[in-house]
């Protein structure tokens, strides 16, 4: 039997045994008691009298053996009262702890069904996130081999915006005329490790019409003089009016170079140390070419009112960029200028402007060196398998086109193309506004292995 039904039998004997030892004490009471005899009362002892007292003795004998039993019998019953309080303890504890053990049961099973949901719910994004995964990856497999179609069609059919022979560049029919004429083309580069870097201006198609010269100007070099190893690359364009726009263009290159190298201590420190100052690294940028627009002014020394230099014909819109080198998961850049050239970032197929020396309409009309003061200037960084381009307008315009620029990026994407390949691409015939084409590309590989292992 269990431990419930041995209670209630004890608690049920309890009580009988209560009720009798009350029945037995009531039953005494009613029995009146006899009289005390008054002093003066003679008792006599006849046989009745004494056989009643004797019944009276034996019966309060009885009376107090019954006494005695019911006192047993009450101290029995409170010992069993006592136990039976400590069974009920013991039972209600045994009742507390499996109500706790039944709570702390049902809070791991709704944590456990809260995890399952959870569980799920991760499952069925993963899943999703895996079938958008496909689903890119095939819409993305569908582009390249549309552009690859597309590409196909327009070389073996003469279709497109690239005309009949996209790969062979735009051959001149006569040589530029005139007092400051320059090659119709040229190329330059170098492979520095994890940063490859090709250099070409040709000759705009309106140009080649007219005879005239190239007005534009590029070029690289190796800032010795900063700290810090750093590649400085620069775009000047010439203004199409300008008599001396290529000279001033070219001056404004070399003048440059020989600018941050005459700053380059302090250009190395306010670029790349932490406490380094955006306030003075600015200032230095404005006192940097201010030294250019007077190393221009020098080519029209004397041919203006006065005396003075003709501003109007040596106008420059001069864009540079100076490269930290060396391995780098993060490459610091610095892209200042003046005017309206532009440089473009190429990253997962597509071009987009990154930098614009006039970030208004009033600010593009600027040119050296009449507004040597106004330069723009903006930090930025690029991740391994980025390509810059620093461009004159014209070749800024074409990038950016969407029909062209997927061209140029399907060529240039990951790759370090060869001097005469790069100038073939960016010498083109595409139809553009006929201006020069001046582009500087720079190949971000991050480590210098990847820049061996991406060689065409």
């Amino acid at each position: 039997m269990t431990t419930t039904t041995w209670l209630i039998i004890l608690l049920v004997l309890s009580v009988v045994a209560n009720i009798a030892l009350t029945a037995r004490l009531s039953v005494l009471r009613r029995r009146p008691l006899p009289l005390p005899l008054s002093p003066t009362t003679t008792v006599r002892d006849s046989p009745q009298t004494l056989h009643a007292l004797e019944s009276t003795r034996l019966e309060l004998e009885q009376a107090r053996q019954a006494a005695d039993h019911a006192t047993g019998l009450m101290q029995g019953r409170d010992l069993e009262l006592g136990r039976v309080r400590g069974l009920l303890t013991e039972a209600q504890a045994q009742a507390s702890e499996a109500a706790a053990a039944a709570e702390e049961a049902l809070a791991l099973r709704k944590e456990r069904d809260e995890l399952l949901t959870r569980l799920r719910e991760r499952e069925e994004e993963v899943r999703r996130r895996s079938r958008e995964r496909d689903d890119t990856q095939t819409q993305a497999l569908a582009r390249i081999h549309e552009l690859e179609r597309r590409l196909a069609d327009a070389e073996a059919h003469a279709e497109g915006p690239l005309g009949p022979e996209p790969v062979s560049p735009a051959i001149p029919r006569q040589l530029p005329l005139g007092r400051d004429t320059t090659a119709d083309s040229s190329v330059d580069g170098a492979d520095l490790g994890p940063v490859v870097v090709r250099a070409a201006s040709a000759r705009g198609d309106r140009a080649r019409h007219d005879g005239e010269h190239r007005r534009d100007s590029v070029l690289l070099r190796f800032a010795e003089e900063i700290p810090t190893p750093t590649l400085l690359s620069a775009v000047a364009a010439g203004s199409p009016r300008g008599r001396w726009s290529q000279s001033a263009a070219d001056r404004a290159c070399r003048s440059l170079a020989a600018q941050v190298g005459r700053y380059g201590e302090g250009l190395g420190r306010e670029l790349y140390r932490p406490d380094g100052d955006d306030g003075a690294l600015g200032a230095l940028l404005r006192t940097a070419l201010q030294g250019v627009a007077h190393s221009m002014r020098l080519v029209t020394r004397g041919e203006g009112p006065g005396g003075e230099a003709d501003d109007a014909a040596i106008e420059v819109a001069l864009t540079g960029l100076l490269t930290r080198l060396g391995d780098d998961r993060e490459r610091e850049h610095l892209a200042f200028g003046v005017g309206d050239g532009a440089l473009l970032r190429l990253r997962d197929g597509a071009w987009s402007a990154v930098f614009t020396p006039g970030e208004s309409a009033p600010d593009r009309t600027l040119r050296l060196p009449a507004d040597a003061a106004r330069v723009g200037w903006a930090r930025l960084t690029t991740l391994p398998g980025d390509v810059l381009a620093v461009c004159s307008p014209p070749m800024a315009e074409l990038l950016l086109r969407e029909d062209v620029g997927s061209w140029f990026a399907a060529r240039w994407a990951g790759r370090q193309p060869y001097l005469t390949s790069f100038l073939s691409e960016v010498n083109a015939p595409v139809r553009s506004t006929g201006g020069d084409r001046s582009v500087v590309c720079l190949w971000d590989f991050g480590d210098a292995r990847e820049a061996r292992s991406a060689t065409p």
